[in-house]
């Protein structure tokens, strides 16, 4: 009879803790996701995913928000080229918002793709960086300059 209890425990307790890791990540939606087609076969394919706040020196306040938003420069066979993104985080009050913090970040991860620069600003609610990319082929060289903002309402929807 104790092994029929330890065990309806023990299945009980995994049952719960399964349940508890579906709803941790069942909790993520799927990131907001667009896709922009451009000449040569190329596209830019951007999304908006959360980023988890970990501060152990204050609690988070409920009207902020991080949130980073991440370009993909692609060819048509899916391939990445290159890739920028800016983070902000964001404060709220049903009234205004506020962009408080960005910070950008940029990879080449095919062969004759470089980052030349990337660099980011805020301003109001919102936050933009700027990424040039150079594209090698041989002798001959090409920049592309891309933006990319990311913005926050005054009821905490980021776009």
């Amino acid at each position: 009879m104790k092994k029929i209890v330890s065990l309806l425990l023990l299945v009980l307790t995994v049952t719960l803790f399964e349940t508890d890791i579906i709803k941790a990540s069942g909790s993520s939606i799927e990131p907001s996701r667009e896709i922009i087609y451009l000449e040569g076969g190329y596209y830019l394919e951007t999304s908006i995913e959360d980023v988890p706040v970990y501060n152990t020196i204050s609690p988070q306040s409920t009207n902020t928000i991080t949130k980073t938003k991440t370009a993909k420069y692609k060819y048509k066979s899916g391939t990445v080229l290159w890739t920028f993104s800016i983070t902000g985080t964001f404060s709220y009050d049903g009234t205004t918002s506020q962009c408080n913090v960005c910070f950008h970040s940029a990879s080449a991860p095919a062969k004759t793709w470089r980052i030349k620069s990337v660099s980011s600003y805020k301003s109001g609610n919102s936050a933009t960086a700027t990424a040039i990319a150079t594209h090698s082929n041989g002798s001959q060289s090409q920049d592309i300059v891309k933006h990319l903002t990311i913005q926050c309402s005054s009821t905490g929807v980021v776009s």
